[in-house]
């Protein structure tokens, strides 16, 4: 995470990146940059507290180990964390809405398997939403695009930027080095079981 602040927008801009999330009842920016991953925006317009979070995947590659993870790259848990902070700030979830980003095909058949990332990432977060029972009130999602995606917390407004083509290659590459590293670490951890 990275907070600055925006000459443009004249306020902090927070920069989350994949597997993070930022909440807040102040007047801010939040930013990421999506490719195949999701980003869910949730506010509570009663008490005025929202935030964003950044996932790269629905859940855990190895289901046998999902909940001992707590890595907000996972949906599952990025959703909890976001949902746990923004009650700490003083929302309440039946207030809660939501607003979906992301999901766009820019990994091609570049890594593998993971051509269903974003259909599955998609899939998760609204599967999601209406589990719990938050209202889906805005989406831009699936596609062949990247975005970026800003959200002001004190109107609960989105600028939405869809990246031209040429632009996807260094985010697909990014993303990808991403997927392998989550690759390894599942294979280290699988040589590191003892069972007893």
């Amino acid at each position: 995470m990275n907070i600055s602040y925006n000459t443009r927008f004249r306020l902090e801009l927070v920069t989350i990146f994949p597997g993070e999330f930022h909440a807040t009842g102040q007047d801010r920016v939040i930013y990421t940059l999506l490719g195949s991953c999701i980003a869910v925006v949730l506010y509570d317009p009663v008490k005025k507290v929202g935030g964003m979070n950044h996932f790269m995947l629905p859940d855990t590659i190895d289901k046998e180990r999902f909940y001992l993870s707590k890595s907000g790259k996972y949906g599952m848990y990025a959703m909890e964390l976001l949902i746990n902070e923004l009650i700490k700030l003083g929302g309440v979830k039946k207030n809660f809405s939501a607003k979906v980003f992301g999901g766009g095909s820019v990994l091609g058949s570049k890594v593998g398997n993971v051509s269903k990332v974003p259909e599955n990432n998609i899939r998760f977060a609204l599967a999601f939403l209406e589990e719990e029972k938050i209202p889906l009130i805005a989406s831009n999602i699936g596609g062949n695009e990247a975005r970026k995606v800003y959200f002001f917390t004190k109107e609960s407004r989105i600028l939405l930027k869809r990246i031209a083509r040429s632009e996807v290659a260094p985010i697909a590459s990014e993303e990808s080095a991403y997927f392998n590293k989550i690759r390894t670490e599942k294979e280290v951890k699988k040589e590191q079981l003892t069972f007893f």
